[in-house]
């Protein structure tokens, strides 16, 4: 009899929105669901359209408004991948971390040719739990009638995000993809005045036939074997800024469902653990009116195993180190170590891997000494801190973590 693996249920909450180059000074309560009780394990945010003006990455506004949000609430920014406008930000929660591992970022410009960073995706791929998963978020070309160019910028990231695992070095090969971002799909065959009609009827059903998206999707063109939930909200581009008004420029665009959040998973099994999401909601939040489109959420649950594998490195338990004294941490690998490897001192509340207050260099080629493990030293002149509750984790040069340690304390 196979022997049964126990699985568990983790959430993630999606989010993708075309800001339009506006500034975050806004309450972001309602689009992120925080006044929801049942937090999300990940918050996977996407966005299009930030200001190109502040080409900082870590300190964008968006990402310091984001992360602040968050941060309060126990969640830590594992990864942002910043490309011109395009940003996808992850956070998980902080009793999650030791369950996540092997994260890397990707981008793929497909503006003007592949030169320009206007337009493309943005991706962000973990380990969770045993399970890997990946987020893209994407920009694909504008207007109405260009369809073939949205396809080859759909196709164009496919073949070009390549990652180290061997295994999953493409992003079809996740356990789970979730793809979204302004599509840019627009409605074929209406005139304004006619959707504007169905709009105010509550015609939504109706409205859909003539989606792009979902018309190149049935027809084998694009998001092949890709889901997507119900779609229950009026289409959310093109909006007068700061109003809820659709286009009454002399252009007068055509409202669209350019916003779209789409997943893909294998109907596959690891023992009794099976690949499945459940979308649980997927909405707009209408009430923003900072740019010409609305954001579009949802919340889903996946599957992953209920025991996961060993994290890359284990920290032994790190009893009470002391302020301006050397101290030694020992962990154990399961793999070999690089020059480029680090140990950071964090503070037990901290919201951003960049946020270490001290570190060191892992010892270069180390490997499983078993029980004994690696010995690691933080000088005295890398003890200068204030007292307080600490962790050590375990990253790459890319920031990608590797280990995390219990919390323990610092005392003067």
């Amino acid at each position: 009899m196979a022997k049964k693996l126990p699985s568990k249920q983790m959430r993630l909450y999606l989010c993708t929105w075309n800001v339009g180059g506006s500034k975050p000074d806004l309450d972001l309560t309602d689009v992120l669901d925080l006044q929801n009780s049942k937090c999300p394990d990940l918050y996977c945010i996407g966005l299009q359209e930030i200001d190109v003006h502040d080409l900082s990455l870590e300190e964008h506004p968006w990402s310091k408004a984001l992360t602040a949000c968050l941060g309060g609430r126990g969640y830590v920014r594992l990864k942002v991948r910043r490309m011109r406008g395009v940003m996808t930000i992850v956070f998980a929660k902080r009793t999650v971390l030791p369950y996540v591992t092997s994260i890397e970022s990707e981008a793929t410009k497909t503006g003007f040719g592949g030169w320009w960073g206007n337009k493309g995706g943005a991706s962000v791929r973990l380990d969770l739990f045993g399970m890997n998963l990946i987020v893209v978020n994407a920009h694909l070309a504008a207007h109405r009638e260009n369809i073939q160019e949205r396809i080859i910028d759909f196709d164009s990231i496919l073949d070009n995000q390549k990652f180290k695992d061997e295994d999953v070095d493409n992003i079809l090969d996740h356990d789970y993809v979730f793809w979204m971002g302004d599509l840019n799909f627009r409605l074929e065959d209406l005139t304004y005045e006619e959707a504007l009609r169905h709009i105010e009827k509550g015609n939504l059903a109706k409205l859909l036939t003539y989606d792009q998206l979902k018309q190149c999707k049935e027809e084998g063109l694009i998001y092949e074997d890709f889901e997507e939930g119900r779609i229950t909200f009026p289409p959310t581009y093109k909006f007068d800024k700061g109003t809820d008004t659709y286009d009454t420029s002399k252009k007068k665009r055509v409202p669209a469902w350019c916003d779209r959040i789409l997943w893909h998973s294998y109907h596959e099994s690891y023992g009794t653990v099976s690949l499945d999401v459940k979308q649980l909601d997927y909405r707009s939040h209408p009430q923003y009116r900072i740019s010409d489109h609305k954001p579009v959420t949802s919340q889903v649950d996946i599957q992953v195993f209920g025991k996961p594998p060993p994290s890359p490195v284990k920290f032994h338990m790190v009893l009470k180190w002391y302020m301006s004294q050397a101290s030694t941490v020992t962990y154990t690998m399961r793999a070999r170590s690089f020059s480029t490897d680090w140990i950071g001192l964090y503070k037990g509340d901290f919201q951003s891997f960049n946020e270490y207050v001290s570190y060191i260099y892992a010892e270069d080629g180390a490997e499983d000494h078993g029980d004994r493990g690696v010995v690691a030293e933080f000088p005295a002149s890398q003890l200068r801190v204030p007292a307080g509750q600490y962790v050590l984790c375990y990253l790459t040069k890319n920031y990608s973590l590797q280990g995390i340690s219990n919390e323990f304390m610092i005392s003067p």
